[in-house]
C-alpha cells in the first residue's frame, strides 16, 4: 500500500512537470510545454529595441508579452505594437519610427477595440504560437505550370514593400519569426495555410489596435 501511494505521487509529480501551463486572464489557459521555444534569440530587431530601452523578448519579466514588427523597406522604417500582461492587466504600446525631417521615435498607448483578451484570442486562434518562419516554407511554396509540353515552377519576386517579426514570451517559452509582404504571397501560393496565417496576424494588428 505504502508503496502504490508514492507511486501515485510520483506520478503526479510527473504529470505536474511534463503539462506546466499559464493562465491568462479571460483568454485562456495555455499549455507551455506545447509551444516551441528558441534556444538563441535571434531578433533582427536588437538595436531598435537598445534604442527604446526595451529588454529583448527572452529578457522580458512579462508573463505574457507578444511583440509584432513592421519594417518598411524604402524607408528602412520600424513600428513596433506591443502587448503585455503584467499580473491581470493588459496594456499595449506603439513604438513609431520616422525618417522625415530627422530619424526619431514616438511612443503612443494603445487600446483594443473589443479587448485586449478578445485581441490575444484571436492571435491564438491564427496559429500565432505555432508558425515558421517564412524562409521555412520554402518547400511548400512552390507553384507550377504546363510551358510548351513541360511541366515548369512558377516563381513570384518582390523588390520591396514590408517584413514583419512576431516574437513572443509566454510563460518560460519564447520565439521569434519573419515573414514578408504576406499578402502578395498568400495570394500566389494560395494552398499555403501558414500564408494565410500571416495575413491574418497581420491585419489583426492593423485593426484591432488603435492610439488611445
Amino acid at each position: 500500500m505504502k508503496k502504490l501511494t508514492l507511486l501515485l505521487l510520483l506520478m503526479c509529480l510527473l504529470c505536474e512537470k511534463s503539462f506546466s501551463q499559464i493562465e491568462i486572464h479571460g483568454v485562456t489557459t495555455l499549455v507551455t510545454d506545447g509551444i516551441k521555444s528558441d534556444s538563441v534569440n535571434l531578433s533582427p530587431n536588437k538595436e531598435f529595441e537598445n534604442r527604446i530601452k526595451l529588454k529583448p523578448i527572452d529578457k522580458s519579466g512579462n508573463r505574457v508579452e507578444i511583440r509584432f514588427y513592421e519594417h518598411e523597406t524604402l524607408s528602412s522604417t520600424k513600428d513596433l505594437k506591443v502587448l503585455e500582461l503584467k499580473g491581470d492587466s493588459w496594456t499595449g504600446t506603439q513604438y513609431k519610427e520616422s525618417n522625415y525631417p530627422k530619424i526619431r521615435i514616438k511612443k503612443f498607448e494603445l487600446v483594443a477595440q473589443n479587448g485586449f483578451e478578445e485581441l490575444v484570442k484571436l492571435l491564438l486562434q491564427n496559429n500565432l504560437t505555432r508558425l515558421p518562419s517564412q524562409e521555412e516554407l520554402s518547400l511548400k511554396m512552390k507553384k507550377y505550370a504546363m510551358l510548351n509540353g513541360k511541366r515548369v515552377e512558377k516563381a513570384i519576386q518582390t523588390t520591396d514593400g514590408q517584413s514583419y517579426t512576431v516574437e513572443f514570451k509566454i510563460g518560460d517559452k519564447y520565439r521569434v519569426y519573419i515573414f514578408h509582404n504576406p499578402d502578395t504571397y498568400s495570394s500566389f501560393y494560395d494552398d499555403v495555410q501558414e500564408l494565410k496565417d500571416f495575413v491574418a496576424i497581420k491585419n489583426i494588428f492593423e485593426t484591432e489596435l488603435k492610439r488611445k
